[in-house]
């Protein structure tokens, strides 16, 4: 899918959570639109209101599955590159999170900071 709004390639993770909202908001807007003009339909306007209802909740459900796949794929490339980076720099991985355990330590456990206030 080459102009994928969801592609877990895209390097502009602002521009997809743009393209949600958007999307989100549309959805949202038809299917208010929708809701408001069901008290005066009747008949045959029904069952093609039913019939769009239930084509905007599927295209937001596909929407929602193709977010899911997106996060989960990224999150798997993720955790690829850190074990990656572990295995090829095992030592710089270690002082790495060696130095990010004592800044978290020193800005939990700093002076003047009292546990019983």
């Amino acid at each position: 899918m080459p102009n994928d709004p969801y592609d877990p390639n895209d390097i502009n993770p602002a521009g997809a959570q743009q393209r949600l909202r958007a999307d989100s908001r549309q959805l949202a807007q038809d299917l208010d639109d929708l809701l408001a003009k069901l008290p005066t339909l009747t008949g045959d306007a029904i069952e093609s209101a039913k019939q769009t209802f239930l084509s905007k909740a599927s295209q937001g459900s596909d929407k929602l599955a193709s977010i899911k796949h997106s996060v989960t794929d990224s999150y798997a490339r993720g955790q690829e590159c850190v074990t990656e980076y572990v295995h090829e720099q095992p030592v710089r991985a270690v002082g790495m999170a060696l130095g990010i355990g004592f800044l978290l330590g020193a800005l939990l456990c700093r002076p003047g900071r009292s546990h019983y206030d």
